[in-house]
């Protein structure tokens, strides 16, 4: 498949969730409207802050920037006075970049497999998805004061895959850590990765 790169520092879009985007750049207002208009999927590929100077196209890909990235339709909810956009990008699954296919308009457009995971989940494991999820309710009743908000929240992390993407986004602090639950091609090993981290105090209480 191909897709079209947005490369951003310290974001990583995981399936089944949606990643609300202020986009101001020209390239990447162009890449958007493409998106947009010829439903052509956006991938967000990871950069780290000590690597955000350091764009050039190297090889087959951006240097500094993750092999593994999470793709998605992106979707304009609101168009400003300025220029700027207000989009969201919902989460479809992930694809291993590849080689650079067209840099003519500004932004990339890339090859990419798109990577199948595991989610077939252990019952050995289900007893630490539902502490995930019981710290996620908490986490939503704490911080979205308006109850139709949270309904509307927890009605769409139901499932493993989004109780793990909405964890993962909003409550692990390191950006890296977000990146490497992504990695995971297995749900078992975010679930039991995630749990860790809770033990080690590395999640937002």
């Amino acid at each position: 498949m191909e897709v079209l790169l947005l490369p951003l520092v310290n974001v990583t879009l995981f399936p089944r969730t949606t990643k609300p985007l202020n986009i101001f750049e020209p390239r990447y207002l162009d890449l958007v409207r493409d998106s947009v208009q010829n439903q052509k999927p956006i991938a967000i590929a990871f950069v780290e802050e000590a690597q955000a100077q350091k764009a050039p196209v190297v090889g087959e890909i951006f240097a500094g920037i993750r092999a593994i990235a999470g793709f998605g339709q992106a979707q304009i909810i609101e168009e400003r006075s300025n220029g700027t956009l207000l989009v969201f990008v919902q989460g479809l699954g992930k694809v291993k970049l590849g080689v650079v296919k067209d840099f003519q308009r500004g932004y990339v457009v890339c090859e990419a497999e798109q990577v199948l995971e595991n989610q077939e989940l252990d019952e050995s494991v289900k007893p630490k998805l539902d502490d995930l999820r019981k710290i996620l309710t908490r986490w939503i009743h704490a911080h979205i004061p308006d109850p139709a908000q949270q309904e509307l929240f927890l009605k769409n992390v139901s499932g493993p895959e989004e109780v793990v993407g909405a964890f993962s986004s909003y409550l692990v602090r390191d950006y890296d850590l977000q990146q490497m639950v992504l990695e995971f091609d297995n749900i078992n090993e975010k679930v039991r990765f995630l749990f860790r981290l809770i033990e080690s105090a590395e999640v937002t209480a």
